[in-house]
């Protein structure tokens, strides 16, 4: 069981999400608009297996953007990966964990795709007492519009495949969890930008 415990795993998802958000973000130079959309996903954990994990993503969606212009963007992934998985990390004494989360966001325009991708730190967060375990990933992605991209309608999207690297501080020590949106067909669209 130990070995378990220690064993990595990969989770493929979306979210975490999160990374979604901050590539339509990542277009912006004009006003934007606060865009907030929730998925879930569903990734194995050693010890608990299958699990699903709720990420609501936050991002100010640009509404226009310019060529060559590079852009920094903040956003944020706030995870819910359940009672289950604070079950889990109590279980083994775990009392903190932090690490990362890694994505992409697919910005479609004139039938061209950009993959813009995304990492956010997962701050030191305590294990609850009791409860579901919960944590916010924040960080900011930095972008410059590809120069000669065609003016038009730029539709921003979370990819279905996320990683989540976490450190627990305990005898279960670090895993890597693969997660993929589930169900897949989902609406991960987070906006629009019309680039000009």
């Amino acid at each position: 069981m130990t070995e378990t415990l220690v064993r990595k795993r990969r989770f493929r998802g979306a979210g975490l999400a999160v990374l979604l958000a901050g590539a339509v973000a990542v277009l912006s130079a004009g006003p934007a608009a606060a865009a907030e959309k929730t998925l879930t996903y569903k990734g194995a954990f050693p010890l608990i297996g299958d699990q699903t994990v709720s990420v609501v993503v936050k991002a100010d969606i640009p509404a226009t953007a310019t060529a060559g212009s590079p852009v920094s963007v903040p956003f944020s992934l706030d995870v819910d990966a359940g009672q289950t998985a604070g079950d889990g990390l109590r279980l083994v004494g775990a009392t903190k964990v932090s690490g990362s989360i890694t994505s992409k966001v697919n910005v479609a325009l004139g039938g061209q795709s950009v993959v813009i991708p995304v990492e956010l730190a997962i701050p030191e967060t305590p294990v609850p007492a009791e409860g579901s375990l919960k944590f916010t990933a924040q960080g900011q992605v930095d972008f410059t519009v590809p120069a000669g991209t065609p003016a038009g309608e730029a539709t921003s999207s979370v990819d279905a495949a996320a990683n989540a690297h976490v450190v627990t501080g305990s005898g279960l020590g670090e895993f890597d969890v693969a997660m993929a949106l589930d169900p897949p067909d989902q609406d991960a669209v987070l906006g629009t930008t019309t680039v000009g």
